[in-house]
C-alpha cells in the first residue's frame, strides 16, 4: 500500500475541483455486517464531505485532506483540520494534564477555564466503500493526522489538538487508545446529541 495525502485546497488551486468531487463521491460510511445487513455509521460525515468540504476549504474555514492508495487511486479515508479557540474547564482534567495546559494558556476567571488556541480535528473517517474499511486501520489514519499536525506545528506553532465525538463506546475506546484525554462534553444545538471532548498534545 502506497499512501498519498492530498490537500484539496491545493487540488482545487490546480484546477482539479471536478477530480476532487469525483474522488469524494466514492466515500461511504456504510459498513457491511456479517449477517449481510448494512449499517450506516455516521451520515453527518458523508454529508460534510459531499456538501461542505470543498466550500469550507475555499473559505479557508477548514482544510480537508484525502488519503489515497496510489496503487489503485482508491480513497481510503479523509480528515479535516481547522484552528479554533478552546476553553478547557480547570476542574475537568487531571493534575498532570492541567500542568501541561497551563504552559500554553491563560486562565479565564469568569468561566473557571483555560483559554487556549488549538487545532481541531473536525472530521476523521475511513472509507467503508473500499474493502469494508479494512485496507487502512483507524490507527494508521490517525498516524497520518499526527504527521500532518506536526508539519503544521513546525510552520505555525501550536501544541494542543482536540476533537468532539459522540458518546459511543467504540469511539471512546479508540480515541483513548490513541492518547486523547477527556476534558469535557457539549450538547449540539443542531441535533441535541451529546458529544464528548478530547484533547491531546502534539
Amino acid at each position: 500500500m502506497n499512501l498519498g495525502i492530498y490537500n484539496i485546497r491545493d487540488m482545487i488551486a490546480n484546477g482539479d475541483e471536478e477530480l476532487v468531487k469525483s474522488v469524494i463521491s466514492t466515500f461511504s460510511c456504510s459498513r457491511k455486517k456479517d449477517d449481510g445487513t448494512v449499517e450506516l455509521l455516521n451520515p453527518d460525515i458523508e454529508n460534510f464531505l459531499n456538501k461542505n468540504a470543498i466550500q469550507f476549504t475555499k473559505m479557508k474555514t477548514a482544510i480537508t485532506y484525502l488519503v489515497i492508495d496510489e496503487d489503485d487511486a482508491a480513497l481510503l479515508g479523509f480528515f479535516t483540520i481547522t484552528h479554533k479557540p478552546l476553553n478547557i474547564p480547570t476542574n475537568g482534567i487531571s493534575r498532570k494534564v492541567r500542568d501541561k495546559v497551563k504552559r500554553f494558556s491563560s486562565v479565564n476567571e469568569e468561566t473557571n477555564s483555560y483559554d487556549v488556541s488549538a487545532f481541531l480535528l473536525a472530521q476523521f473517517a475511513k472509507n467503508y466503500a473500499v474493502e469494508n474499511g479494512t485496507r487502512i486501520t483507524g490507527s494508521q489514519l490517525m498516524a497520518i493526522v499526527r504527521q500532518k499536525m506536526q508539519e503544521i506545528q513546525n510552520l505555525a506553532g501550536g501544541t494542543i489538538e482536540y476533537l468532539d465525538c459522540e458518546a459511543n463506546a467504540g469511539l471512546i475506546k479508540f480515541y483513548e487508545s490513541e492518547g486523547f484525554t477527556l476534558f469535557g462534553e457539549r450538547i449540539s444545538e443542531k441535533d441535541g446529541k451529546r458529544y464528548l471532548q478530547y484533547l491531546s498534545f502534539i
